[in-house]
C-alpha cells in the first residue's frame, strides 16, 4: 500500500497547476513551507505552474530576493489546479478563501487535526515545523524525481528556526537530523539569523515598555494589554508587533504569559506561551488553538480577558502553588 507521502505526490504529477496557501497573519514556519514547498516543487517539475499565495507581510519579505514574491493570480487559475495548505489548522485561518476554488486539496500540518478541511489530510501532530514535514516529504521521495534545492533548504531552515524559538522549545532528535541535512545546501545561516535576531528603533522602544509594563502574578503568570491606540504610538507598520511575544520569556520566574493586542474591531488577539503548563486546551476555550505551550486565541471583550487569566492562573496554581 503506498504510504500518504506517496500518494500526495501522485496528485501533485497529475495536475499541472498547484496554488500553494498558508495562514493568515504568517510566522516564519507558514511562510517557509509555502515558499519552501514551492521551490521544491518548481525545481522538480519545471513544466508545471506552481504559486504561492496570501498578503504579503514586510517585515518578512527578507526571506526572498524577489519584492513580489506572492503571487498574484486570477479567480480562473483555480478552476483545474490542486490546492496546497500548508500550516494551517482551521479553515477560517487560511490567507485567499479562493483555496475552495480548487479542483482538489490538501492540507500538510502539524498542528492537532481539529478542522479536517481538505479532501487530502497529511498532518502530522507534534512535528517542530510543517517545515521539517515539507524536508521529510522530500526525503522519502527523492528517488521520485524530487529534487530539493539550496533555496528551498534556507526556506525550509528560516521555517524551523522560527517555530523552535531559535531551538529553544519543540525540539527532538529528528528536528536537529534535518537540520543539519539542511546545512549541507550551503546557504547563507548567518544572515538567516541576523534578520530574525534584529528589530528596527520603534520596536526596540515598544519591547521596553512591554518590560516595564508587564504585570507578573504570583502564580507566575504575567500579562500585558496593548491597545490599538499605543501600538499605533510606535509606528510599526505592517511589521507588527509579534516580536514582543518572547520578550516575558527572558523573565525567570515567569512560567506562562499572554500578550492581548487590541483590534481595529475592537476585540483582542492573545498570544499565549507556556514553559511547562499545556496552554492549546485552554486556547480552544477562547476560539483559538495551536501547540501545547505555543498558541493563540481571542478575547473578544474585557471580560474575556479577564476570563483567560483566571484560567490561565487558576492552572498555575494547581500545577505549582503560589511563591
Amino acid at each position: 500500500m503506498a504510504t500518504i507521502e506517496e500518494q500526495l505526490l501522485e496528485q501533485i504529477k497529475h495536475y499541472d497547476t498547484i496554488i500553494i496557501h498558508r495562514h493568515q497573519r504568517p510566522d516564519p514556519d507558514a511562510y517557509g513551507s509555502q515558499l519552501g514547498l514551492k521551490a521544491l516543487l518548481k525545481a522538480s517539475f519545471p513544466e508545471k505552474n506552481i504559486y504561492a499565495v496570501g498578503k504579503a507581510v514586510p517585515g518578512l519579505s527578507w526571506m526572498s530576493d524577489d519584492e513580489h514574491f506572492m503571487d498574484d493570480i486570477p479567480d480562473k487559475t483555480y478552476r483545474n489546479a490542486l490546492v496546497i495548505m500548508v500550516d494551517t489548522a482551521n479553515a477560517p485561518r487560511i490567507d485567499d478563501q479562493r483555496w475552495q476554488n480548487g479542483l482538489e486539496t490538501i492540507k500538510i500540518d502539524h498542528h492537532p487535526n481539529d478542522d479536517a478541511y481538505a479532501d487530502w489530510q497529511w498532518v502530522k501532530e507534534g512535528h517542530s515545523a510543517t517545515s521539517t514535514m515539507i524536508y521529510g516529504f522530500y526525503e522519502v521521495l527523492k528517488n521520485q524525481g524530487l529534487v530539493m534545492t539550496a533555496e528551498a533548504a534556507r526556506l525550509l531552515y528560516i521555517g524551523i528556526l522560527g517555530d523552535t524559538g531559535h531551538f529553544m522549545y519543540s525540539m527532538d532528535k529528528e528536528t536537529f537530523r534535518v537540520v543539519s541535512e539542511l546545512f549541507g545546501y550551503n546557504f547563507d545561516y548567518e544572515s538567516i539569523h541576523h534578520n530574525m535576531a534584529t528589530i528596527s528603533e520603534n520596536a526596540a522602544k515598544l519591547s521596553g515598555y512591554v518590560l516595564q509594563n508587564l504585570t507578573l502574578l504570583p502564580s507566575g503568570l504575567a500579562y500585558i494589554v496593548l491597545t490599538k491606540e499605543l501600538v499605533k504610538q510606535f509606528d510599526l507598520g505592517e511589521a507588527g508587533t509579534s516580536f514582543v511575544v518572547s520578550l516575558p520569556s527572558k523573565i525567570d520566574r515567569v512560567k506562562a504569559w499572554a500578550i492581548f493586542e487590541e483590534q481595529d474591531e475592537g476585540n483582542y488577539r492573545v498570544r499565549l506561551r507556556s514553559r511547562t503548563i499545556v496552554i492549546n486546551k485552554i486556547a480552544n476555550q477562547f476560539e483559538g488553538g495551536g501547540h501545547p505551550m505555543a498558541s493563540g486565541a481571542w478575547a473578544q471583550t474585557s471580560e474575556d480577558i479577564d476570563r483567560l487569566l483566571h484560567v490561565l492562573d487558576k492552572s498555575l496554581v494547581a500545577t505549582y502553588g503560589v511563591e
